[in-house]
């Protein structure tokens, strides 16, 4: 894979890096825990960008990129459903927001809204449900995404999506998630960059004491190992391969939500400090899934499934 982005490439990232700085005000004395845009949900379908993956040309990789933009905004908004695991899985526009989850059904689902689509892995297929205000009730969260209950459905029993492959929708599920968490972690780490760099003990700024910039360039170091993983995985279509960066992801998600939180001290805890936007939403994306275990453990089924080294997620030479 060539880590250049192609110039279509490059004026998507320039386009959502101004939708990101366009949303990214937050308003002042509300704080909260969960914070929605609807002006931020219109821009996404008036700009086209939920159907970048069905455009000719276009597909996972730039879909990944919108993924990881978004993640970036403190608002909630739900897009890894929407614009990579449905268009992979149907042609059907579902309506959104699109919910995911799996049997058997665990607690409240991100993003379960009346109005909104969910889809259900049963393990042997896909199933969808239509949601409405009787079936969907409200959850309460402080991981700055809108959660809902399923009342009163049997997902096995749902219709099942049609030409809908199981597989096919982890590995967008896996693909979306590992997006998701590095474009939080961007933001915890440059914020966290940011605040070492006013805050002073001892005459001098945090971010002169060598510890700090270590552990921060270790984040660093993780953050861009997990989006050229995820970018790679969105290249190569491979299930494994998006199985590996969504682990990985997660693993440094721990890390990262750790550091930025401890060089903020107290204030980094606090709903009025905007850090909490990011790092939440990684607490809960750490999980997701399974978590980084349960991800690497299906990583090496597949591997050993296909008789090929644990060790060459991509189908090459096996590393020694």
């Amino acid at each position: 894979m060539d880590f250049d982005l192609t110039q279509d490439q490059q004026q998507i990232e320039d386009a959502l890096a101004q939708m990101v700085e366009r949303h990214s005000v937050l308003p002042v004395g509300d704080p909260s825990y969960v914070k929605t845009s609807p002006e931020l949900d219109r821009d996404l379908k008036a700009s086209g960008f939920l159907n970048i993956a069905r455009e000719e040309g276009l597909g996972d990789l730039e879909a990944v990129m919108l993924i990881e933009a978004v993640a970036k905004i403190p608002y909630a908004s739900e897009v890894a459903a929407t614009a990579l695991v449905a268009p992979n899985v149907t042609a059907r526009e579902l309506p959104g927001p699109v919910a995911l989850t799996r049997l058997p059904l665990g607690g409240p689902i991100r993003f379960l809204a009346p109005g909104g689509t969910l889809l259900v892995d049963t393990g042997v297929d896909v199933r969808v449900i239509a949601l409405t205000s009787e079936n969907v009730a409200p959850a309460a969260s402080i991981y700055n995404f809108p959660y809902g209950r399923l009342v009163g459905v049997d997902p096995s029993t749902a219709p099942v999506l049609e030409g809908a492959h199981p597989e096919e929708f982890r590995r967008c599920w896996r693909l979306g998630l590992a997006a998701e968490i590095v474009g939080a972690m961007d933001v915890s780490i440059a914020t966290t960059v940011a605040y070492v760099k006013e805050r002073k003990a001892f005459n001098q700024p945090l971010g002169a004491f060598q510890a700090i910039q270590h552990r921060l360039s270790e984040c660093a170091v993780m953050l861009n190992s997990a989006r050229l993983l995820t970018r790679e995985a969105a290249w190569s279509g491979q299930p494994k391969a998006a199985a590996l960066a969504a682990s990985y992801a997660q693993e440094a998600a721990a890390k990262v939500v750790y550091d930025c939180q401890q060089f903020h001290g107290a204030i980094g805890l606090t709903l009025e400090y905007p850090l909490h936007y990011w790092t939440y939403r990684l607490r809960q994306l750490q999980g997701e899934l399974g978590g980084p275990v349960i991800l690497a453990q299906a990583a090496a089924d597949m591997s050993y499934a296909a008789n090929q080294p644990i060790g060459d997620p991509f189908g090459g030479d096996a590393l020694n």
